[in-house]
């Protein structure tokens, strides 16, 4: 077990927490109109790295299923209370058979992942023909990202394990495990310490905490 898994295998009975936290939430809100607006409105889906399958529960409805994927047991557990289809699992060995899923998405998940394009290439390879996948990071050339960071470098049990990625970065990664990108948009334009959070959808730029591309197999 990796020190990150581990990581949030400690933290999962209270991780939920800051959902209810006023800031929290309009982070989570914001978060969540982001990836919903990315991914398609009907089809089997997975989250992979779902974590307590917060996003899974609100992202999933009568014509969009969601499937939890995670490493940590202790998480996967919260999902499987939401009454979420969860499974534990890797993404360098997606257990699941080739060719059942029409979309797959991950919400700050990139940040924690050894082999990045290992994961994405087995996410192309498991899905679909012409699969979407969709991702939200956290943008390191904003505020958010120096505030993880910093918080990283004083020993957040979680961020500690993070590494940031820049857009650039980000297309690169997809671009090499067989993805083209076809929308980039950002939320999150307010400060770290602010109470009230800005969630607008805009185009992408520093000034976004968190990025999210949309991509199609190519």
């Amino acid at each position: 077990m990796s020190d990150a898994i581990r990581a949030f295998d400690l933290v999962a009975v209270t991780y939920d927490d800051w959902y209810n936290h006023p800031q929290g939430r309009q982070v989570f809100d914001a978060e969540l109109k982001a990836v919903d607006m990315h991914i398609p409105k009907e089809g089997i889906g997975l989250e992979l790295g779902a974590g307590t399958g917060i996003f899974a529960e609100h992202l999933t409805g009568v014509r969009r299923t969601v499937v939890c994927l995670d490493p940590s047991g202790e998480m996967l557990k919260k999902a499987a209370e939401r009454g979420m289809a969860s499974v534990l699992g890797v993404g360098e060995a997606l257990p699941l058979r080739v060719g059942v899923l029409d979309f797959t998405y991950m919400v700050t998940v990139l940040e924690f992942l050894d082999e990045p394009a290992a994961v994405l290439g087995e996410i192309r390879e498991t899905a679909k023909e012409g699969a979407e996948l969709t991702l939200l990071f956290i943008n390191s050339e904003s505020a958010w990202g120096d505030f993880y960071r910093d918080i990283g470098s004083k020993g957040d049990p979680v961020f500690r394990h993070a590494r940031l990625y820049t857009m650039v970065e980000v297309e690169a990664l997809m671009t090499v495990s067989g993805y083209s990108v076809t929308e980039r948009a950002g939320t999150l334009t307010t400060q770290p310490m602010e109470t009230e959070v800005e969630g607008a959808i805009t185009e992408p730029s520093s000034e976004n905490g968190v990025i999210v591309l949309r991509a199609h197999a190519s």
